[in-house]
Order: C-alpha cells, then sequence, then structure tokens
C-alpha cells in the first residue's frame, strides 16, 4: 500500500528528531533500534533518509570513541562497557542491513548503500572499535560481507561494481580487492559457481590496473590513511603478484563462450602489461589459439606478445595461423581484427619464402568465394606480402604454368604450409579476378599482372573495417555519366500512333 505524503514527511521528520537526540544524549540511545528499523521499510525516501542517519550516527560514534572497548570479553564488564558492546551490535545491525540493500531492486538506495559502507570502512580503519585492531584497523569482516554480496551467485552487480571503480585508485582498496577476490575464487573451485558470479568477478577484474612505477618505489594513495603503515600494500611488487594470481585463479574456471570472448579481447592491452610474469597466461592462451573460430582469432595478438617479448616457444605458431585462413574470415565480428594481426605477424622480412607464398596462396584461393568488402582488403594484402618478399614474385611470373585449378600442383586441403607447394604454383586466381562484377576489384587485380605493384607497403588501415554496406554507399555516391540508348524519343509502347497501351501508362 502506497504511504502518503502526510505519514512519509512524518516519518522523515521522526527519523530526524531520533538522530538528532541519540547524537545528543545517551538517555535517547534506544532511539537508534528505530532509526536502524527504518532501514527495512518499503517507502524508497524513508530508506534513503535512514541510510544517511545510520551514517551520520556511527561515523560520530567511531570518531568519539563511543564503541572503542580496551577487552571484548562478555565477563566483568562495567556499565560503560556494557553500552558500548550494544553499541557495537547496533553498529553490526545496521552494517548487516546496509550490506542487504546492495541487493535491493531500487538503484538510488543500492548506490547510497554501497557509498555509506565505504565511508564506514574508511572511518573505522581510522577509528578502530577495539584496541587490538590498532595492529590491523582495516575492517575485514565488513568488507568481506560487503564483497559476499556484490559477486553473487544470482544477481547481476555489473552496474554496481562500475560505480565502485572510483575506488580502484585508491592502493590500499585494490589491495584488499584483489587479496579478496584471490580468496573467492580459491574457495570457490571447490564449490559450483555459476554464469552471474563469473560475469560480477570479470567486472571487477577488467577494471583493476596496477600504477606504473618503479620497483623500490612505495605506493602512496591510500583512502585509509593507516594503510601506509603495512609495506605489503605499499609494495608494487605484492599488488602485481596479488593481480597475476587472482587472474590466473579466474582463467581456470570453465568461462562461458561470451565471457571468453571478452577475456581475450581485453588480456593483450589491459592484463599482460599489470601482470608480474606474462607467461603464466601461456597456457591458457595457446589452449585458446587450438579451439579454432573467434576464440582463435581473439588469442592471436596475446600469444603473438608472448612468442616475440617474452620468448614462448611455440613452434605451431604459423601453422595454426595458415589454418585460420577460411573463407568464413570475411563474414566473422572480428574481421578487421583478424586481418590487422596476420599483416603484423607477416610483416617480418625474415620469414622464409615459401612460408609467405603458402599464405599468398591460401588466401588468394579463398578470395574466390570473398565478397568486394573482402577482396578489397585480401588482393591489397596479397600485394603487401610480395613487397616484403621479392623472392615470391616468382608466382606472378609464370606465363607457360597452365591456369587450370585440377592441374594446380597447390595441395589446398594441406595443413602444413611447408608441404603445401605453393612456391611450384602460381597466383591465377588473381588473374580470374580480373573479370569480377566490382570494378574496384577489377582494377586491384589487374595491377599486380601489369607489374603495377607499389614499391613500398600499402597503407591498409583504411580496409580492415571496410563491410558491405561501405563499399554500397561508396557505389551509390559515384557520379555516373548519362548514355542516350536510342536517336529517337518514343511515340508509344508499340510505336504506332493509335497506340490504346498508352492511355494505360505514361511514357
Amino acid at each position: 500500500m502506497k504511504m502518503k505524503n502526510s505519514e512519509k514527511k512524518q516519518i522523515l521528520l521522526e527519523i530526524k528528531e531520533k538522530t538528532s537526540n541519540c547524537l545528543n544524549s545517551r538517555k535517547h540511545a534506544n532511539d537508534l533500534i528505530e532509526v536502524i528499523s527504518k532501514l527495512q521499510d518499503d517507502e524508497e525516501s524513508v530508506v534513503l533518509a535512514s541510510i544517511r542517519s545510520v551514517h551520520k550516527l556511527f561515523s560520530h560514534y567511531l570518531e568519539v570513541g563511543e564503541m572503542l572497548m580496551e577487552q571484548d570479553s562478555s565477563e566483568d564488564l562495567s556499565n560503560e562497557d556494557k553500552y558500548k558492546q550494544w553499541l557495537r551490535d547496533r553498529y553490526k545491525d545496521a552494517a548487516q542491513s546496509l550490506v542487504e540493500m546492495l541487493l535491493h531492486s531500487n538503484t538510488s538506495v543500492q548506490e547510497l548503500a554501497l557509498s555509506v559502507l565505504m565511508k564506514l570502512i574508511v572511518k573505522e580503519s581510522n577509528f578502530p572499535v577495539s584496541s587490538k585492531d590498532c595492529t590491523d584497523p582495516f575492517p575485514h569482516n565488513l568488507f568481506k560481507n560487503m564483497w559476499a554480496l556484490l559477486l553473487s551467485d544470482e544477481v547481476n552487480n555489473t552496474g554496481l561494481l562500475q560505480r565502485f571503480e572510483e575506488y580502484y585508485v585508491y592502493d590500499d582498496i585494490r589491495y584488499h580487492t584483489m587479496k579478496l577476490i584471490l580468496s573467492l575464487c580459491d574457495h570457490k573451485s571447490k564449490q559450483k559457481i555459476t554464469e552471474t558470479w563469473l560475469g560480477n568477478v570479470f567486472a571487477v577484474l577488467e577494471k583493476l590496473t596496477i600504477p606504473s612505477v618503479q620497483k623500490d618505489e612505495p605506493l602512496k594513495k591510500y583512502l585509509c590513511a593507516k594503510s601506509g603503515q603495512s609495506q605489503k600494500i605499499a609494495s608494487v611488487v605484492e599488488q602485481r603478484r596479488l593481480y597475476s594470481c587472482s587472474w590466473v585463479e579466474f582463467l581456470k574456471f570453465k568461462l562461458t563462450p561470451t565471457l571468453y570472448r571478452k577475456v581475450l579481447v581485453i588480456i593483450h592491452e589491459k592484463v599482460m602489461p599489470n601482470i608480474a610474469s606474462p607467461l603464466v597466461l601461456s597456457d591458457f592462451l595457446i589452449e585458446s589459439y587450438n579451439i579454432g573460430g573467434a576464440i582463435s582469432l581473439l588469442a592471436l595478438s596475446g600469444l603473438f606478445e608472448l612468442i616475440q617479448k617474452h620468448n614462448l616457444h611455440y613452434p605451431d605458431f604459423y601453422e595454426k595461423l595458415y589454418a585460420m585462413f577460411e573463407p568464413n574470415i570475411f563474414h566473422v565480428k572480428y574481421k578487421a581484427r583478424f586481418f590487422y594481426l596476420a599483416d603484423l605477424f607477416l610483416s617480418s622480412t625474415h620469414l622464409p619464402s615459401y612460408l609467405v607464398a603458402a599464405f599468398a596462396k591460401r588466401l588468394a584461393r579463398i578470395s574466390l568465394v570473398a565478397p568486394p568488402a573482402g577482396l578489397l582488403v585480401s588482393v591489397p594484402f596479397i600485394f603487401n606480402l610480395i613487397i616484403r618478399h621479392p623472392n615470391c614474385k616468382s608466382l606472378i611470373h609464370k606465363p607457360d604454368m597452365e591456369m587450370d585449378f585440377d592441374d594446380d600442383p597447390y595441395d589446398h586441403s594441406e595443413q602444413d604450409p611447408a608441404k603445401c607447394k605453393a612456391m611450384e604454383s602460381c597466383l591465377w586466381e588473381l588473374q580470374t579476378l580480373q573479370h569480377h562484377y566490382h570494378p574496384d576489384v577489377i582494377k586491384l587485380a589487374k595491377k599486380i599482372y601489369e607489374g603495377d605493384i607499389p614499391d613500398s607497403v600499402l597503407d591498409l588501415s583504411d580496409k580492415f573495417e571496410l563491410s558491405a554496406n561501405d563499399v554500397f554507399e561508396k557505389e551509390c555516391t559515384k557520379k555516373l555519366k548519362t548514355t542516350a540508348t536510342t536517336f529517337e524519343a518514343p511515340k508509344g509502347l508499340l510505336g504506332c500512333k493509335d497506340d490504346k497501351l498508352s492511355l494505360c501508362w505514361t511514357l
């Protein structure tokens, strides 16, 4: 039942009054129970007002040491300590209610609850509730309870986790977050996990970054003032270790296809620069590369990074890349990414001629069934291969070779580029493309057989993203010359004077 405005105003005034009473005198301490109980109200404005009051009250109690006890034993407590113990119990009740609100149906309640929880964590870190907490004042239990709800098994908290992103710039919060995620991943490895939980963990890991500082330079940006006392929090080496372990543990889980692709998209640019030793990702990337399809395509850049900069020995890299040149590559979502990376991988002038020739021949063969948008990339791509490797010019200078598909020595079904006999063949496929219906394709195909190959490598950056729509729009914007089809204007459909059909149609 919806609350009337007058009733709502009255409740809000009561919350404000009881909050003021609690702050002014201990005699009204029981009013605290009523303020906390309003956190469970159905009315949004009442809940929001209660959250603000709880924050105001317990921030004050923590600052003035109202809950600070020298001993935690429940035996032989003085009246003063009994009051403090009661206040601490109410603090636990309020904190638990705030944690539960992280799964509230209203976004405003969720975000305010998260903000207040973080403010209470900071306040409790600076003003511990127990003297024994002075050595490690960070409220680990409250932080753990909060993350247990944020990383829910059933509720997708991606939006709320993005709101938490602003805290990752603080070295202490980042440290405790990674440590907790590592612990949760280790614990979950023995349990059944859900797709939602994996998505929530990924939403955290993808936003974490480690500051680029020297190994011996301490980290200094803390949200909790006393965090600087911990050498581990201040150590960039320790934070990189935690970051690496968190990712390694996460990648051990069976990821959904969608999440798998999301991981591979960011692993090269976002994960590797922050990881202590990128080679720990080699097993994951090699396994991904061997899967095939879009997964292999997305694993390309990360694996090549390990081979090129971290001396990973993977002799089958080019053989697997060769197998990925299939007709469907012109139609996949990541076509631009694939051709960009393939152009990069084949740019080295130290590659053997037989290998480059195999790629050129395979690409020419699949180009026979490619759409125009794909041909405008593949033909210049072959140009670049020949420009970088002049020995491959023999592929276009074999005038005596019969241009017959059945007599071609090239074996398209052979998966080993060293055995496909590409060097014994020629690029007759490009000569076939000279009869293509698209004029731009014809021009490109003719250039290679007319010897009009550029001296320098072509810039393909504007070609990788080319789509069928782009090709169509370009054709539509072309200005065409009008050509007369007859010298005499027609006088009717049948050309006679008494053409009755002209009454039905107008020319």
